[in-house]
C-alpha cells in the first residue's frame, strides 16, 4: 500500500486513500506505515513502491489536463468541463450552436454569450465527438486469429482523405493556436492509427509543433508521433518524443513509460545527454532509480544536485523507505520458505517487529544494497537544505523509529508543523508507534493505558462488505495494519517477558493452542484465569480470544460459540492426559468442565454435489462430535479398510465391543475416561476378558494417532479430513521461533506415539488362546509398524528418501526387512477367517503374501 489512512475516530477523520490490490502477493508481508503520497506528486504516483501491481491505482488527486486547459480557454469550472467533454454528447453541443444556447439544466451555463464566445471551441467539440468512437488503432491481422482484443469500431470505419480533408480545412480556417493545436492532435492521431506513419509525423511538424506552444495537447500530439516514430523503426528518436510527453504531461506520464519499455534500443544514460532542462535530467534520474532499484541513492544525490526541491527525490524516498519497511517491519518473525540450502538466520534483537536488517526470503534479490543509516543522512540533509521540510522531517523521524532511536524519532517529529491532513495522520501514526515500540516491559498499568488511550485500534475489525464487493478498501486495510503492528510488538514483548499465554492470545483464539501442544503455553494461561484483578487489556484478550468459530449454512454466516477459559484449560489438560494414558488425572479436569461446554456444533448439514442431476445436495448430520460430546464406542474397534471419509460402519469393525457393557455407545470425554479406567483395570487380569481389553485399549490408541480414523480426538481437531494436524506441516518452525507466538495455527507438532497402542495390542497377544484374536492382533500390530516406518529417523532411510523414485524398490526392500515383522507372523495363521479377510481388504499384505 503507498497511502497509510486511519480513519478511528480515536484518532482523525478519513481522506480518500487509493485503490489497494487484492491477494497475498508480494505486497502484504510487511507492514507499510509511511505513506508514500505524502511526496505529494500525484503525477508520479504509478512510479510509487508496489512489487505485485505497479501499474493497478489510478491517479486520484490528478486532474486531467485536457480538461483543465478548456476549463481555462472557456472560463467554466472543471466539473462543467469534463462534464462537457466527456459526458455531453454530439447532440448536446449542436444543439447549443443551432440554438445559441442550451436549454439542458444539464449544461445551465451555455448562455448565449457563452455560446457565442465559444462557437468555435463547440464546433471543434462536436467534430472531436464524431471522430471519437472510431479513435482506436486499425490492427491489420491478415485473416490470423490474434491476443490483441479489437474495438468494434477503428479508423478504417472511416474515409481517411475526406477526414483529413475536413480537419485541414478547418485548421486552416482557425485563427486560434490552441485550437489549431487541437486539430493537428487530430490529424496525428489519425494518420497513426491509420498506419499512414511518415503522415503523422509530417502533419506533427505541419500542424502541432509550427504553433510554437508547448501545452498539454502539444504532448498527446507528441505521444502519437512517438508511436509512428516507433513504427517506421526510429527506435532513438521514438524514445526521446516518449521520454518528451512523460516529463512534461503530467497525465501521460505512466503511458509514456509503458511505451519506452515497449521499444527497442532504450537506454536512460544515454539520454541524459540530450537533457535539455534540470526538469527532465530529473525525471531520467528518477526512471534510473525506478528501474534499477537496488541502491537508489546515487540518483536521488544528482537529482537533489540539480533542484534541492525536487519532486523526483522525493519520489524516490517515498520508494526508499517502503523497501526499508519491507526489510524492517516484516508481518512474519521467520520466513515459512527460507531456503535450506542456506544457514537459517539468527537474530541479535529478539525485539519485533523492529529487526535490525536481517532480511525474510523475499529480501533477498531486492533492496539489500539499500542500508537505513544512509537514508537517515539523505533526509537529514534535506530536511536542512529543502524547503518542503515537513517531508523530510518526517522521513528522519519514522527511519530513526525503524533504527530504534526513539528521541530522533521525536525530536525531529517536534519539527514538522503543518496544516496538511496526511502529513497530520502520518504524524500521529508514528506518535502512537513510538510509544508502544519504546516499552520494553509491558505491566498492568500500561495494559490499563492502553484500552484507554487505543481500545479503538485494538478492537478494529473488518466491516462486513457491500454486497458484490470482494476486497476491503486501502483504508479498511490500513487500519488492520497499524493495529496489527501494534499487537505483534505486543505480542513479542509478552514472550520476552514470560507471559506466554497473553503473547499467545494476542494472534491466536484459544483454540489454536491444539495444533501445537504446549504446557508452557496452558500453565500460564491457568495462571491468567485464575487472577483476580485483571487489567482491561487481559480481560480485552479473554473476550475476544476465547472463542471458538462456527459456519452456519442456513444463514451464511460465521458464528461464535463461547465458553469460559477454564472449561477450555480442563478439555486441553485432560485431553493430554488421555495421550499419555493418565486417566485419573484425565479424570479430574474433565469433571471440572461444565457438561455442556463445546466448541463445535453437534449438528450441521454436509454438502455434496451430484452430478447426474446437476445439483448440490445437503444431509443433515446429527449428533456428531462437537469437541467434547458424542464419541462413538466404535474408537475401540479397528478399520478393515484405509478411508477417511468413508462411513465409520463401512470402515470399522467392532470385536467384543458387546462384552463390555460399561461402554455407551455415545460418550463424552469424561464417560469415555471411565471407561478407559474400566478396561485398563480389567486389562491387568490374565484371562481371556483382559486380552479382549488390552486389545480394545490398543485400538483406541491406535485409531487416536494421525493414522487413525478417530485421529481428531487427541488432536483437537474436529474431524479426520486430511487438514496439516495430520501431515506435521510447519511444526519445526515452531521450534526454533522465538520472537512470539504469531500463526500459532500455522502448522502442527504432533508426532505419533505408537508405544501405548503397541503395548497393549502385545500383552492381548500374550494373554489370548484364541487364533483368530491372534491374528487380528498382528495385524494390528503391523499397522503400528507401518506407523513406526512413516516416523522413522533412521539415516540409511533417509538417504533414500533423498531420491525416493530411482530408490523405490530399495525403500521397499529396506521395509519389509526391519518393519514387517508382524506381517511375517501372521503367515503363520493362514487357516484363520480373520487372516483371509485381512488378506481380502488389504492389498498390500496379500502383495507381501505373495511376493515374501
Amino acid at each position: 500500500m503507498k497511502k497509510i489512512v486511519l480513519t478511528l475516530s480515536l484518532i482523525f477523520g478519513l481522506t480518500k486513500s487509493f485503490a489497494c490490490a487484492d491477494g497475498g502477493g508480494e505486497d502484504y508481508y510487511y507492514y507499510n506505515l509511511f505513506s508514500q503520497t505524502l511526496s505529494e506528486a500525484p503525477q508520479y504516483q504509478p512510479f510509487l513502491m508496489t512489487l505485485d501491481n505497479p501499474y493497478f491505482e489510478s491517479n486520484d488527486g490528478l486532474k486531467n489536463e485536457n480538461i483543465l486547459l478548456w476549463q481555462k480557454t472557456m472560463g467554466i469550472s472543471y466539473e462543467q468541463a469534463y462534464n462537457l467533454v466527456f459526458k455531453a454528447s454530439k447532440s448536446d453541443i449542436d444543439l447549443m450552436i443551432k440554438n445559441g444556447k442550451s436549454s439542458n439544466s444539464n449544461y445551465s451555463y451555455a448562455t448565449v454569450d457563452f455560446v457565442k464566445k465559444n462557437k468555435q471551441n463547440l464546433l471543434y467539440l462536436s467534430y472531436a465527438k464524431y471522430l471519437e468512437p472510431y479513435m482506436a488503432f486499425y490492427y491489420i491481422d491478415n485473416d490470423e486469429w490474434s491476443y490483441v482484443s479489437r474495438p468494434e469500431k477503428n479508423v478504417n470505419n472511416l474515409n481517411y482523405k475526406k477526414v483529413l480533408d475536413v480537419l485541414k480545412k478547418s485548421w486552416n480556417a482557425e485563427t486560434d493556436k490552441e485550437l489549431k493545436i487541437r486539430y493537428g492532435y487530430q490529424l496525428v492521431r489519425f494518420a497513426h492509427y491509420f498506419h499512414e506513419y511518415k503522415d503523422a509525423i509530417n502533419y506533427f511538424n505541419m500542424y502541432v509543433a509550427s504553433q510554437g506552444i508547448k501545452n498539454p495537447i502539444y504532448y498527446y500530439a507528441l505521444d502519437q508521433k512517438a508511436g509512428a516514430e516507433r513504427a517506421l523503426e526510429n527506435y532513438l528518436q521514438a524514445n526521446y518524443d516518449f521520454f518528451e510527453v512523460f516529463s512534461h504531461s503530467n497525465d501521460r506520464k505512466l503511458s509514456a513509460y509503458q511505451s519506452m519499455k515497449f521499444t527497442q534500443d532504450l537506454n536512460f544514460e544515454k539520454m541524459l545527454a540530450n537533457a535539455k532542462t534540470s526538469q527532465e535530467k530529473n525525471d531520467l534520474y528518477l526512471l534510473i532509480g525506478y528501474n534499477d532499484f537496488s541502491n537508489p541513492m546515487a540518483p536521488m544525490r544528482k537529482i537533489v544536485a540539480n533542484d534541492i526541491n525536487a519532486l523526483q527525490a522525493r519520489v524516490l524516498f517515498a520508494r526508499a523507505i517502503n523497501t526499508i519497511e519491507r526489510q524492517y517491519l516484516q508481518q512474519n518473525p521467520e520466513s515459512y520458505y527460507w531456503d535450506s540450502s542456506k544457514k537459517q538466520k539468527t537474530y541479535s534483537d529478539l525485539y519485533l517487529p523492529i529487526k535490525t536488517g536481517e532480511g525474510g526470503y523475499y529480501i533477498e534479490e531486492k533492496g539489500q544494497d539499500l542500508q537505513l543509516n544512509d537514508l537517515i543522512a539523505f533526509a537529514k540533509q534535506q530536511a536542512t537544505n529543502a524547503t518542503d521540510k515537513d517531508f523530510w522531517n518526517l522521513s528522519v523521524s519514522y527511519l530513526n523509529l525503524l533504527n530504534k532511536n526513539f528521541a530522533e524519532t521525536k525530536n525531529y517529529l517536534a519539527k514538522v508543523n503543518t496544516n496538511s491532513k496526511e502529513f497530520e495522520q502520518q504524524k500521529k501514526v508514528i506518535e502512537i508507534l513510538t510509544e508502544i515500540f519504546e516499552q520494553k516491559k509491558i505491566t498492568d498499568n500500561f495494559e490499563n493505558h492502553l484500552m484507554t488511550k487505543y481500545g479503538n485500534i485494538l478492537n478494529f475489525e473488518y466491516p462486513k462488505l457491500p454486497e458484490d464487493e470482494w476486497t476491503y478498501s486501502a483504508e479498511v486495510n490500513q487500519q488492520m495494519n497499524l493495529k496489527n503492528v501494534i499487537l505483534d510488538v505486543l505480542a513479542n514483548r509478552f514472550y520476552l517477558q514470560g507471559d506466554k499465554g497473553k503473547a499467545f492470545l494476542i494472534h491466536n483464539t484459544i483454540t489454536d493452542l491444539g495444533n501445537n501442544p504446549s504446557w508452557d503455553i496452558i500453565n500460564d494461561l491457568d495462571k491468567l484465569d485464575k487472577k483476580s484483578n485483571k487489567s482491561a487489556f487481559e480481560k480485552y484478550l479473554i473476550a475476544n480470544k476465547v472463542k471458538s468459530f462456527a459456519y452456519d449454512y442456513k444463514t451464511e454466516k460465521l458464528n461464535d460459540i463461547t465458553f469460559n477459559l477454564s472449561d477450555y484449560l480442563s478439555d486441553y489438560r485432560g485431553t493430554l492426559y488421555l495421550g499419555e494414558m493418565k486417566f485419573d488425572l484425565a479424570k479430574k479436569e474433565f469433571e471440572k468442565i461444565n457438561q455442556k461446554y463445546h466448541i463445535s456444533p453437534s449438528t450441521f448439514y454436509e454438502y455434496d454435489y451430484d452430478y447426474s442431476t446437476d445439483k448440490q445436495t445437503k444431509t443433515l448430520l446429527e449428533n456428531q462430535f462437537d469437541g467434547y460430546h458424542n464419541i462413538t464406542n466404535k474408537i475401540f474397534g479397528y478399520n478393515k479398510i484405509e478411508c477417511f471419509n468413508c462411513d465409520e460402519d463401512v470402515v470399522i469393525a467392532t470385536p467384543y465391543l458387546n462384552e463390555f457393557k460399561f461402554i455407551q455407545p455415545n460418550m463424552s470425554k469424561l464417560e469415555l475416561t471411565n471407561s478407559l479406567i474400566e478396561l485398563a483395570k480389567l486389562a491387568k487380569k490374565s484371562n481371556e476378558q483382559a486380552a479382549k481389553a488390552n486389545y480394545l485399549l490398543g485400538n483406541f490408541y491406535y485409531n487416536t494417532t494421525t493414522l487413525g480414523y478417530y485421529r481428531y480426538l487427541l488432536t483437537f481437531d474436529r474431524n479426520n479430513a486430511n487438514g496439516p494436524k495430520y501431515n506435521n506441516y510447519g511444526g519445526d518452525y515452531f521450534k526454533t521461533n522465538n520472537f512470539y507466538y504469531k500463526d500459532f495455527g500455522w502448522g502442527s507438532n504432533y508426532t505419533d506415539n505408537f508405544t501405548p497402542s503397541e503395548g497393549y495390542l502385545k500383552r492381548a497377544f500374550n494373554l489370548t488362546k484364541d487364533n483368530e484374536m491372534k491374528a487380528q492382533l498382528l495385524f494390528a500390530l503391523s499397522k503400528n509398524e507401518q506407523g513406526k516406518f512413516y516416523n522413522s529417523e533412521d539415516p540409511i532411510l533417509k538417504r533414500l528418501y533423498e531420491n525416493s523414485y530411482d530408490n523405490t524398490d530399495k525403500i521397499l526392500a529396506f521395509k519389509v526387512a526391519n518393519f514387517r515383522s508382524n506381517f511375517k507372523e501372521l503367515k503363520k495363521y493362514s487357516n484363520t477367517k480373520a487372516y483371509q479377510e485381512i488378506k481380502s481388504n488389504c492389498n498390500y499384505f496379500d502383495y507381501y503374501t505373495n511376493n515374501f
